[in-house]
């Protein structure tokens, strides 16, 4: 019996196929020559400029430049003036004049600012001279501790105690679900064996003491504030460094994700107007840089410039070494003991792969990683309080108003931090 073999289609096509394709073929490549030839001639002609034979060359070209010099001044003085900016905000090279105009806006319409801080370094993510705007304007300024969960519970008591010395200041933590609605949110549970609250999920905390006292605001003041013709509401500003959580902060309250956020710094370009309930509103703006230090890789480990942007990481790294325990970071990383920024560069590029050709350490990749892991919060740390209110501190509370200095502090967290 013959063996049975697997019927394979033929290649063969029929004479009418093979020459239609080959008609194609040629008419294609006949088109292609046609276009060619018809931007042969095609040449952009060049400038000549100004012949030398014209008279009055030179006093042409000066007055020309003059024209220029003034249009540009113009355009920039009314940018400035549109953007009311002063010398601090002028001195801070991530912010750019329309982030600072969004956030003057923000300002002026809010009856009251919500200052957004960092747990891990409140005080190097303060807005002083935002804060002294607010309080020379008579409006009620909030402090919210936002990332409390990635902080020790002594820690966060500390800072409460020092910012608290007239200023109202409320622990918060934001919603981190995925989902964009019927976002959770629960109490703050205290452990003092754990960093931070006692429950580490992704729910929101601290928003029902948050809300409590915008309410309590509405209520007492709501005869005197008239915002969109109605008597009674409440516009809260939300202010703060780049990547502190305001937008997060606003999606908690609303239990919805009606602000976008990311980890990533300049996420929010505009300001954005957002109802909480019937008399209260809320303003999302863009992140704002008011410090005085320009070293781009102190901004980078603030989170306000992204590191991407760094042309050389390495200092950045070796401003966390010398914020980090060193055991901290061999335990990280699984790396031996280092005595420099490069050693520990070497065994981390070693350690997660980041090798060139050759199998050589390839630092600056490791260094970025390093960089990264500090952002996201996979490498922990913290700033103590200073042991003295500092200069800053004194000031706002001496221009703070007198009904705004003798407000009874919030006491409405349940399980007290003291």
């Amino acid at each position: 019996m013959a063996k049975r073999r697997l019927k394979t289609k033929s290649k063969r096509v029929t004479c009418h196929k093979r020459y239609k394709i080959l008609k194609k073929v040629r008419e294609h490549h006949r088109q292609l020559r046609k276009e060619a030839k018809s931007h042969l001639n095609k040449t952009r002609r060049k400038d000549p400029g100004v012949p030398n034979t014209l008279p009055f060359k030179e006093a042409i070209f000066k007055h020309a430049e003059e024209v220029k010099q003034k249009a540009e001044e113009v355009r920039l003085f009314n940018l400035l003036n549109a953007g009311k900016v002063n010398s601090a905000e002028k001195s801070a090279p991530p912010l750019s004049v329309s982030l600072i105009r969004e956030a003057n806006q923000v300002i002026t319409e809010a009856d009251v600012i919500v200052e957004v801080l960092d747990a891990r370094d409140p005080l190097g993510t303060r807005c002083f001279d935002i804060e002294k705007q607010i309080l020379s304007s008579n409006k009620r300024l909030v402090l919210v501790i936002n990332k409390i969960d990635l902080v020790p519970r002594a820690n966060l008591q500390r800072w409460l105690n020092y910012l608290r010395d007239g200023m109202t200041v409320l622990p918060f933590k934001a919603n981190t679900q995925q989902q964009s609605k019927n976002l959770s949110r629960g109490k703050i549970l205290w452990n003092l064996e754990q960093r931070g609250p006692k429950n580490r999920s992704v729910k929101g905390m601290g928003a029902e003491d948050l809300m409590s006292l915008l309410a309590n605001y509405c209520r007492t003041n709501g005869s005197k504030i008239q915002n969109n013709d109605r008597v009674g509401c409440l516009t809260v500003g939300v202010i703060g460094f780049p990547n502190t959580g305001k937008s997060a902060l606003i999606n908690t309250l609303k239990r919805q994700k009606v602000c976008a956020s990311c980890n990533v710094p300049g996420t929010t370009h505009q300001s954005q107007r957002v109802r909480l309930d019937k008399n209260i509103f809320l303003l999302d703006s863009p992140g704002i840089v008011t410090s005085n230090s320009t070293d781009p890789s102190e901004l980078v480990l603030k989170n306000c410039l992204r590191p991407e942007s760094l042309p050389d990481p390495v200092p950045a790294v070796e401003a966390i070494l010398r914020r980090c325990p060193k055991q901290q970071l061999m335990t990280k990383y699984d790396i031996d003991d280092y005595s420099d920024t490069t050693s520990f560069l070497v065994q981390v590029a070693q350690r997660l792969g980041r090798l060139k050709k050759g199998g050589l350490p390839n630092t600056t990749m490791a260094a970025r990683s390093v960089i990264n892991d500090w952002i996201t919060g996979k490498i922990t740390y913290t700033t103590e309080p200073p042991e003295c209110l500092s200069d800053a501190n004194v000031a706002l509370a001496e221009e703070r108003p007198s009904e705004v200095l003798h407000e009874e502090p919030m006491q409405t967290v349940d399980g007290p931090v003291d």
